[in-house]
């Protein structure tokens, strides 16, 4: 790997919990395929299970330590031991991800339509769920998290991963013309009415509906929400310890603050400010317990 592409790496050690998190971006090649990865250790004697959020991007975590256990939004339990690896689909509930406090591993951060392409499925079908790789790639998904658990330190892993999903998206045909403008378009405009993006396209709006949850797992309503909450909790990670919600309301696009509350109860099954209470320094998630 590129030394050059480790954009930055994060450190925190309070005594208590302590991890290691760098941040990689893609390959050139790859680029407008995945968003980079995350080569993470950590020890957490202060907790054992986070609460983790939804939000509008596809879920690739190859567990390279002790085993650890993720429960779905759909409320299924799912265990992984050492160089087993599980994505996600949308979730429009919160996960849970248990450790005995010792964790490792690799995210691979991607979005929810590159991850239709990889898994070769449609993305509904795991809408909620955390599903074992190997449960739909089979013998490729083992042999890889084998030989990523074998590799000679983090530059290693990072190219046979390069490689592996080089190798798995290669000629793999992307989502149609239509397809993609649609899903561009309900990220980048959320001002156009859904049925008017679909008319735009030629489409009515029940094929829009049926295309975009092949592609991503849920319909175009529920994507603009996933992306607005998504918006909002990376504002709230830039914030200082008082944050100015009727601000932050407005720039996420929210009706008001009472609609922004409303919303991020129903996502996170928390308010604001137990969300922040809760919340680890440094990029270390949401504790649970």
């Amino acid at each position: 790997m590129d030394r050059r592409r480790c954009l930055h790496e994060t450190i925190h050690d309070d005594g208590v919990n302590a991890w290691t998190m760098a941040r990689i971006a893609p390959p050139a090649d790859l680029s407008g395929l995945i968003h980079g990865y995350s080569d993470y250790r950590e020890r957490t004697a202060g907790f054992t299970t986070r609460r983790e959020l939804p939000h509008a991007e596809g879920v690739f975590i190859v567990n390279l330590g002790e085993p650890i256990s993720i429960t779905g939004g759909n409320g299924e339990r799912l265990t992984l031991n050492a160089s087993e690896a599980f994505v996600a689909g949308a979730h429009l509930r919160p996960a849970l991800s248990h450790s005995a406090g010792s964790q490792a591993g690799i995210h691979v951060f991607l979005p929810l339509a590159t991850l239709r392409l990889l898994l070769g499925m449609p993305m509904h079908e795991i809408a909620d769920r955390v599903v074992p790789l190997d449960a739909i790639l089979g013998r490729a998904a083992r042999e890889l998290g084998d030989a990523l658990a074998a590799a000679d330190g983090r530059d290693h892993r990072i190219d046979l991963l390069d490689e592996a999903l080089r190798q798995r998206l290669h000629g793999v045909e992307p989502p149609n013309g239509q397809q993609h403008h649609a899903l561009r378009l309900l990220r980048a405009r959320p001002d156009l009415d859904i049925s008017a993006i679909a008319a735009e396209i030629g489409w009515s709006r029940k094929h829009m509906a049926d295309r975009v949850r092949d592609a991503i797992g849920v319909g175009p309503r529920a994507f603009r929400r996933l992306l607005r909450f998504q918006t909002l909790t990376g504002l709230i990670a830039q914030e200082a310890d008082r944050p100015d919600w009727a601000g932050l309301a407005a720039e996420a696009g929210y009706f008001d603050q009472s609609h922004m509350i409303r919303e991020f109860r129903e996502f996170s099954g928390l308010s604001p400010t137990a969300y922040l209470a809760r919340s680890l320094p440094e990029g270390g998630g949401l504790v649970e317990a």
